[in-house]
């Protein structure tokens, strides 16, 4: 998406008003883009969670089990955006490693060398639940040069709170597990820095 071209001549004065802009028009071209790339798909909403936002595309059960050629994708999210904080709750590790079982078991159709990884990380903010997905581990660890690169990123974002970031996964199939992440916040000038990650081997 042409990032530079929707932000041409917008004149932020603050992360708040960067925040309004996301949830009001940003959205709505990652939406038209995710729904051109996949149309058929189920029902597209923004919502709001644990103080960040995010796009979902959601797949009902019945709609699934009666699509017989699944054409349908997974219940998935399209995109993760909200403003770095310090409010990291120590629960969500737990329920990180107990309430979705092994990593190794859930992610297994994808290979073994996947984390569960955080769209908007746990370190600032971050919630669990829908802000899973399954990631590289040599990204997620920050093991290879890329993930070295994301990992600058992510702590950045943590080093300063109040940072608008945003996380949108890359689909090239039907399953959860995104083939590039898009990975960008807005730095203390509020100038976007922005990179893409491969998810897949």
């Amino acid at each position: 998406m042409d990032y530079a071209e929707l932000l041409k001549e917008k004149n932020f004065a603050s992360t708040k008003e960067l925040y309004q802009f996301f949830w009001d028009e940003v959205t709505t071209h990652w939406t038209k883009e995710y729904a051109a790339a996949f149309p058929k798909h189920g029902e597209i909403t923004l919502q709001n969670f644990m103080g960040f936002a995010f796009l979902i595309d959601h797949v009902w059960p019945w709609v699934e089990a009666e699509d017989l050629n699944k054409e349908l994708p997974e219940t998935r999210v399209i995109s993760f955006f909200g403003i770095s904080n310090t409010n990291v709750v120590a629960e969500n590790i737990r329920r990180r490693r107990v309430g979705w079982g092994p990593t190794n078991f859930i992610f297994s159709p994808y290979g073994g060398d996947y984390d569960k990884g955080h769209f908007i990380a746990h370190g600032f903010g971050g919630p669990v639940d829908v802000n899973i997905f399954p990631q590289r581990r040599d990204i997620n660890r920050g093991w290879s040069e890329e993930g070295k690169r994301y990992r600058k990123m992510e702590k950045y974002v943590t080093a300063n709170p109040g940072t608008l970031v945003f996380s949108r996964p890359i689909f090239q199939d039907l399953t959860e597990c995104p083939y590039f992440l898009e990975y960008g916040y807005f730095d203390k000038e509020l100038k976007l820095q922005i990179q893409t990650f491969p998810n897949r081997y």
